[in-house]
């Protein structure tokens, strides 16, 4: 795969974090075994692999910890980060969050994917990848956005041009309160300014 690439310190990150998202080991041995081209391009362009790793976003450390993974240490740190309210798409536990997790899930972990570990540790997979960021605040700033765009707050435009912000409105519990908002916002629509005050009163209503 990497076979043939001119090998730069960019080009070195963006392999570094691909091998991360695929869920392959990033300790110095697993790399070497795999792919020997990366390790070598790695130390020559940042002088160690420890380096590039470190370039790439990674805590070198946390790697090497690879090795004492379990399938029930797996479980428990996707429980721990989940209480916590992290962000467990497969995207951002792999490249940010928890490589070193993400790594020994598919290996150690002896698990056949991402969405098996999220369900052996009791936890929906769809409701994880659609909800995952959403919070009141975020609704609150989402719509303040999209009416000082001058977008209507209608159902049925939100339902087309953000339907996950829908979603997460009446996930999170305004349902009646935020409907009325956005229904009264859109009547009252007269020109941008309009537009923009209607979007403030509606975010001052309370999200529970």
């Amino acid at each position: 795969m990497h076979h043939n690439r001119i090998w730069t310190r960019e080009t070195v990150i963006a392999a570094i974090r691909a091998e991360a998202q695929a869920g392959h080991d990033l300790s110095y041995l697993r790399v070497q075994e795999r792919v020997p081209s990366l390790l070598r391009a790695a130390q020559r362009t940042f002088g160690s692999w420890r380096l590039a790793i470190e370039a790439s976003g990674f805590d070198y450390n946390d790697i090497r910890r690879y090795k004492v993974w379990t399938r029930e240490k797996v479980i428990e740190r996707i429980r721990e980060l989940y209480e916590k309210g992290e962000d467990l798409s497969w995207r951002n536990v792999s490249t940010k969050l928890d490589p070193a997790l993400a790594a020994a899930t598919l290996h150690a972990g002896r698990l056949a994917s991402w969405q098996d570990a999220l369900t052996a540790a009791g936890l929906d997979p769809e409701k994880i990848m659609r909800y995952k960021k959403w919070s009141s605040d975020r609704v609150k700033k989402e719509l303040l956005d999209l009416a000082q765009k001058g977008i209507s707050l209608d159902q049925d435009t939100l339902a087309v041009v953000s339907p996950a912000l829908l979603a997460a409105i009446y996930r999170i519990g305004a349902g009646l309160v935020i409907e009325r908002a956005i229904i009264g916002h859109s009547r009252s629509r007269r020109g941008v300014q309009g537009r923009s005050q209607a979007g403030d009163r509606q975010m001052a209503l309370p999200l529970n």
